[in-house]
């Protein structure tokens, strides 16, 4: 009999902690996001994103792919700039843990660093383009190390917020973890959106575009430069 109530107190422990544990998982704010840790299945197709023009032989291919699945950031960025290639940017966008097409919906916010397309008067919106963003999560955002770009931060005369404001975009992204180079941390998080090509100029839209087609909103935020300091608080929107 003493053995018996031993049981059934371990078993309604046992409920119990299982219960507990579900209710706080029920306050998440976030749903789980499944990780792909070996997004890149072989050393081909990650050479396919270094390599476009098929030059790199199969012995240089295969140790890029070992140090990349090893994590070994500082031996691959050596081995990258000796031998000059992706024009010394890192394999496979810059990222590791990838996650493919994954959704950009209606009040997530992101945000980025970048210089104007073209010439810019310091007056009025620049145009802006580009593919790599950060994610806001919870109004809070990633360091400028964390997103391990090829310039210092006063290098770039912008600093912006991208919002999107529907559901309605024809395009999804591609979220990773963000390869420690450039003498930078890492370790961020990045989303690259797959944006279309433009009919109207045969290159991608740019944020002014999507904007104008009312799909999101940009923020000026920052002018690390100092080149620009009336063009922070400018929003290019529909």
């Amino acid at each position: 009999m003493k053995n018996l109530l031993k049981y059934f107190l371990f078993l309604n422990l046992a409920l119990c902690a299982v219960a507990c544990r579900s209710d706080k998982d029920g306050l998440l704010d976030e749903p789980p996001v499944t990780v792909t840790t070996n997004f890149y299945k072989n050393a081909n197709e990650l050479a396919a994103t270094y390599d476009p023009t098929n030059t790199v032989s199969q012995t240089m291919r295969d140790h890029v792919y070992d140090l990349y699945k090893a994590k070994k950031w500082s031996e691959l960025e050596t081995l990258f700039t000796n031998n000059n290639l992706n024009g010394k940017w890192p394999p496979a966008n810059g990222g590791f843990n990838t996650v493919d097409d994954t959704p950009i919906t209606m009040g997530q916010k992101y945000d980025r660093y970048s210089n104007a397309i073209g010439t810019y008067s310091g007056t009025g919106a620049p145009t802006l383009g580009g593919s790599f963003t950060s994610p806001i999560i919870n109004g809070a955002v990633y360091t400028f190390g964390q997103r391990a770009l090829n310039q210092p931060e006063n290098a770039y005369d912008f600093y912006y917020e991208i919002e999107v404001l529907n559901n309605s975009l024809t395009f999804k992204g591609q979220t990773a973890d963000i390869i420690p180079w450039f003498n930078q941390v890492g370790n961020g998080k990045q989303t690259m959106w797959k944006i279309p090509i433009d009919p109207a100029t045969g290159y991608q839209k740019t944020w002014n575009k999507l904007a104008q087609e009312g799909y999101i909103k940009v923020t000026i935020k920052k002018n690390p430069s100092g080149k620009y300091p009336g063009a922070v608080g400018v929003v290019i929107a529909q």
